[in-house]
């Protein structure tokens, strides 16, 4: 399941004189107000409700429902950035317009939109392993007056890819010093669709040179099974990061290099295998998914062995009766 935020926010036209003819009159206006209530809940941070501080919303006001035909136009709520700080701030006050709909997209962190006919997209490209970050966004369409607090519920767009060693051979110590995943395609554009899904990616490719994603810790990560404990695993990411965070994909041509030693646990330095191994990956890296990749090193020259990996969907709070992570009142 997947993990979303929610955020709750009333929005909508551009207040000011100039606009009275389009917004409720001065005795109806309500002003929009902020408060956060948080739920339970070494590359890129996992955004969680916890950690969500910032995101950008555009409102885009329209005469008829959104769909495929449909032209948006600026001039409405554009890039409206809200902070968490103390509550949420943001600047100017906005009202519901009369008449129309209005329709909400947001992302975390801020975007450059297109906006052809039809729903809004932006480009994105992945950035280096030490510049890694969530990508969440979130849209809410055909809101018209009256509809009260809007919910966004913020989806993760990105995969999240990582790593646990365990040795094959018992009394053995596997010290891991590098992960380089190459052939992975890092750029894309994505395209809103209005539903609880958000949208989706379209023109994934790689750029030219293709992009290596290069793990390598200051101290080497190490994993010593034993006789009475053999399936000792060690993950290579540290809490509440991913290792690295990727555009979702297609896995064809994707291999990992890993490098790493092995040697008798009695004698760390007397190495039965010290150097690069190469494997290629299969599958799919779908969005919003944590991939898990288990990987067997051995004590000598022969490969290693990785089952299938584990998909685990960032964790969905919806239904669950518990508050959103952000209330509104007006």
């Amino acid at each position: 399941m997947k993990k979303i935020l929610f955020l709750a926010m009333a929005a909508a036209a551009m207040a000011g004189c100039s606009q009275n003819e389009e917004i409720e009159n001065a005795g109806q206006k309500a002003e929009i107000e902020f408060g956060t209530v948080v739920k339970a809940g070494t590359k890129a941070v996992i955004t969680t409700n916890d950690n969500f501080d910032k995101f950008t919303v555009r409102g885009y006001k329209t005469s008829d429902a959104m769909g495929p035909t449909v032209q948006l136009e600026t001039g409405f709520i554009d890039n409206l950035e809200l902070e968490k700080s103390s509550g949420w701030k943001y600047t100017n006050t906005f009202y519901w317009p009369l008449t129309g709909k209005v329709q909400f997209f947001a992302t975390s962190p801020a975007q450059s939109f297109n906006l052809p006919v039809g729903y809004p997209t932006f480009d994105y490209t992945i950035k280096g392993v030490a510049s890694q970050e969530d990508l969440l966004a979130a849209n809410v369409i055909d809101q018209a007056k009256g509809a009260g607090a809007i919910i966004l519920p913020f989806q993760h767009l990105l995969t999240q890819v990582n790593f646990t060693i365990k040795g094959a051979t018992p009394d053995f110590t596997y010290t891991v010093s590098k992960l380089v995943i190459k052939g992975a395609k890092d750029k894309a554009t994505f395209t809103f669709d209005g539903t609880a899904t958000v949208g989706e990616w379209k023109n994934i490719v790689a750029s030219v040179p293709a992009p290596e994603y290069v793990y390598q810790p200051e101290t080497a990560v190490s994993v010593a099974p034993t006789a009475d404990e053999p399936d000792i695993e060690q993950k290579l990411e540290t809490t509440g990061n991913a290792l690295f965070m990727l555009m979702p994909q297609d896995l064809s041509g994707v291999t990992l290099d890993i490098t790493y030693t092995a040697a008798p646990t009695a004698n760390t330095t007397a190495y039965t295998y010290n150097d690069t191994k190469t494997i290629n990956l299969t599958g799919t890296w779908g969005m919003a998914q944590n991939i898990r990749y288990t990987l067997a090193l051995t004590n000598d020259a022969s490969p290693v062995e990785f089952g299938i990996p584990t998909v685990g969907g960032w964790e969905n709070k919806a239904g669950t009766g518990e508050t959103p992570v952000t209330s509104v009142s007006n």
